[in-house]
């Protein structure tokens, strides 16, 4: 009988990371993100929950964010080069936890910041019936290079989607930058009185890239009105615009 592949992709950005096993099913992997430090080492941690022994195929990969943040699997980004896995293959039991090494090597002549990986595991097992399933499960990793750290955020252009805000950020600093609660709020004012301040939905932005910021606007406000676009990140400052809401 052929045996049936079923593929699951899974990008690990969207589970928290813990210092211990995290207490799920099916195939966990942890950390689920890392910034390392050129010259570096880490480990990877697999819990297998399932019934059956997976075999786990490990690789460097690149990992790309589309305008709105979104992640997307390449083939090779800026710190991909730099990453160097201890083994490219483990098998981890049922109800056991395997580990997988890597290091960071240190890039000689390269200037100070973050370059963008990902390490990428491939988890596959014999299910019943001939159905074989294979999960594919990717961990952002921030490659960062000694020196100078600078961070900027440059705000830009700001556009009324229905009841949605889009702003354009750009990250002029040389590290990656977590957008999330409190780091670039927009606050409504008419008059000198404040309506609302409005949190972004979280994103990454690698440095020196582009991108959108989302911010939901609540259904009460309505109507013509003065929106500040405030970056907490040293050096970012403000932009103020009109708008109709």
């Amino acid at each position: 009988m052929r045996l049936v592949l079923l593929a699951l992709v899974v990008l690990a950005t969207v589970a928290p990371a813990s210092a211990g096993a995290p207490r799920r099913g099916g195939i966990v992997v942890w950390p689920a993100r890392a910034t390392l430090r050129a010259g570096s080492a880490a480990t990877l941690h697999i819990a297998n929950h399932t019934r059956s022994s997976v075999s786990v195929g490990v690789r460097a990969m690149g990992l790309a964010l589309d305008l709105r943040g979104a992640p997307r699997l390449v083939r090779s980004s800026a710190g991909t080069a730099l990453i160097s896995l201890r083994t490219t293959r483990v098998v981890v039991a049922a109800g056991r936890v395997g580990s997988v090494g890597l290091r960071v090597s240190v890039g000689r002549g390269l200037a100070p910041g973050d370059r963008p990986a990902l390490v990428l595991l491939t988890a596959r097992s014999a299910g019943g019936a001939g159905i074989g399933v294979q999960v594919r499960i990717g961990v952002p990793v921030e490659v960062r290079q000694s020196g100078v750290v600078r961070r900027r955020l440059e705000l830009g252009a700001l556009r009324v989607r229905g009841r949605r805000l889009d702003l354009v950020v750009r990250n002029r600093g040389n590290v990656a930058e977590r957008i999330g609660r409190g780091s670039v709020v927009v606050e409504v004012w008419r008059g000198v009185r404040r309506l609302a301040t409005l949190q972004p939905r979280p994103r990454d932005l690698f440095p020196h890239a582009r991108g959108l910021v989302e911010y939901r606007v609540p259904a009460r406000l309505h109507g013509r009105a003065r929106v500040v676009a405030r970056a907490i990140v040293p050096a970012s400052g403000r932009r103020g615009f009109s708008v109709a809401l």
